[in-house]
């Protein structure tokens, strides 16, 4: 019975132990807690971005020269055929299908419906259209303010004749129609007009002589 008071010291001391263990983990997780707590978290981390570099063309001391044409220097008729009214934008002619006179802007070459138009130069077409009074019309841009104008077509042009197509001298545009009312009373024509800087010009004045000898016959040789 003596010994009891020393078992119930040592449970208290041991005890206390526990406690005093239990007080100072607890304030050791409170510190680490509080620590980590207050910790600025590292900023995130991002790859580097690479870029492609652009490859560097070789100097090889040659620059590239804008493409250029030269100036068309050669007119072929639109038609063969004879020149039934010849341009004058000055003095009226008379019109059989009107009845009266009128300015004429450009000539007009008979030949038989459905016979071939021919580019007169090399170009590109600028505009396709149907005209009330002149039928289906085609126009030619050969630049440097040069147009050539076709009238009086039929309705269906050449195989890939189209705006903004690139024509050759001499290639099909289309064919001779009967389209312009202004005319319908006239002989199978083409009626062709050429501009130059958008003032009307004789189209015999820049079709080669020898082109009109053998597409209009010797009577239409052109005298400036």
């Amino acid at each position: 019975m003596q010994m009891k008071p020393k078992n119930e010291k040592q449970a208290r001391i041991l005890y206390l132990a526990v406690i005093g263990v239990l007080v100072l983990s607890a304030l050791i997780i409170g510190l680490v807690a509080a620590l980590g707590k207050d910790k600025t978290p590292d900023p995130e981390q991002t790859p580097p971005v690479t870029e492609n570099p652009t490859p560097e063309t070789p100097d090889d001391g040659k620059t590239d020269a804008p493409i250029t044409e030269e100036p068309v220097s050669t007119y072929l008729a639109p038609a063969t055929g004879a020149v039934s009214k010849s341009h004058d934008d000055t003095l009226p002619v008379y019109s059989t299908t009107m009845n009266d006179f009128r300015v004429h802007n450009g000539i007009d070459i008979a030949t038989a419906e459905g016979a071939d138009v021919l580019a007169t130069a090399r170009g590109v077409v600028s505009l396709v259209w149907s005209d009330p009074l002149m039928g289906e019309c085609l126009s030619i841009d050969h630049g440097n303010g040069v147009l050539s104008i076709y009238k009086n077509l039929s309705k269906e042009l050449a195989e890939g004749i189209a705006k903004d197509v690139k024509v050759v001298a001499g290639q099909k545009l289309g064919t001779v129609g009967n389209t312009a009312l202004i005319e319908s009373a006239e002989e199978a024509h083409l009626h062709f007009e050429m501009t130059y800087n958008g003032e009307a010009v004789d189209p015999l004045s820049y079709i080669a002589e020898e082109s009109r000898e053998v597409s209009f016959g010797s009577d239409t040789a052109y005298e400036s």
